[in-house]
């Protein structure tokens, strides 16, 4: 499964990508305690991903890119459950503070040179709960 860039919208507020069959919708929004990665069908809430990242604005496009990494050996009519089956949290809450290591230490990411460059990931402030667009 790959994905393309898309406008935000009410579900992916600073970054929205769009598998290419047109299914899923994956991507970041930020709330008052730091930005979500949020994963789901197209057009509906997101429910198959959707987990606190934190404040760390480093972190954000490292995550990103595993996530993009490991989807990458799935089909586009893959289940919720394919999806989560692929992750370090398989069967539980996505937790970064324990599955962090294991999904970065991938051997998918052992290169830097595998970042891309993401052309505007709107941040947050660490003083104020971001506002609705």
């Amino acid at each position: 499964m790959t994905f393309k860039h898309a406008d935000p919208n009410n579900h992916f507020r600073s970054l929205r990508l769009l598998s290419e069959g047109g299914r899923w919708e994956l991507g970041l929004s930020p709330y008052s305690h730091g930005m979500r990665l949020r994963m789901g069908l197209a057009g509906r809430p997101p429910q198959v991903m959707d987990f606190c990242l934190g404040r760390d604005a480093e972190l954000f496009p490292k995550v990103l890119v595993a996530v993009l990494k490991t989807l990458e050996a799935l089909q586009e009519m893959a289940t919720p459950e394919e999806i989560d089956s692929v992750f370090p949290w398989a069967g539980t809450r996505p937790d970064m503070a324990i599955h962090l290591t294991a999904l970065l230490d991938r051997d998918c990411l052992s290169s830097q040179d595998s970042m891309p460059s993401f052309t505007r990931i709107r941040s947050i402030s660490s003083d104020s709960a971001p506002q609705r667009e």
